[in-house]
């Protein structure tokens, strides 16, 4: 072989060499960019995800602000409703009072309750109070109930009161306590 040949020889060897440690380093850069690119990849997947659950739930808490302020707002109005609704049945309980309180069923209710008042008694003394504006039916009352009755100093909106005082008892048949209790239950 000649020295000619002997270059082509090396030459050929040392190319396909540094071709094969090309090719090897070229590989290894690849794979060391796809590696690079996975993790890359992963890691912004991975921000991403958890960007998103602190933006959902940040939404969330939004919606549960708002969903909490409209509750609210919704309670507000229903009981602003239901304080007219009961202003208005209270008035109208007031008007049909007074229409009763001029009607002769109002003297039987309240010559029913003195008569009641008296067996709550017994033999004790007992103190029966009535309405001021009823004071036009004391002798009436008296006469059918056969009680001393005493015209109140103050007004209790109709109905009678009874004291025994020996027992410390109050009997309140007054309709102001009784539309009291009712305004209660509304």
């Amino acid at each position: 072989m000649q020295i000619k040949e002997k270059l082509e020889v090396f030459q050929k060897f040392t190319i396909d060499v540094a071709n094969s440690e090309s090719e090897a380093l070229i590989r290894e850069y690849q794979e060391s960019c796809e590696k690079e690119l996975e993790e890359f990849q992963n890691y912004k997947q991975t921000e991403m995800e958890h960007k998103f659950q602190i933006e959902e739930t940040k939404i969330r808490r939004q919606m549960r602000r708002k969903v909490s302020e409209e509750s609210v707002r919704q309670k507000r109005l229903l009981d602003n409703c239901k304080k007219e609704w009961k202003g208005k049945v209270m008035e109208q309980v007031r008007l049909l009072l007074e229409e009763y309180q001029k009607s002769g069923q109002y003297l039987e209710y309240l010559a029913a309750k003195i008569k009641m008042a008296k067996e709550v008694a017994g033999t004790e003394d007992v103190t029966i109070y009535i309405n001021p504006t009823d004071a036009g039916k004391k002798e009436e009352l008296e006469h059918r109930t056969g009680a001393a009755l005493t015209v109140s100093a103050m007004d209790f909106g109709g109905g009678i009161r009874a004291v025994i005082r020996s027992r410390n008892i109050l009997i309140d048949e007054s309709f102001v306590t009784k539309l009291e209790q009712e305004e209660t239950y509304l």
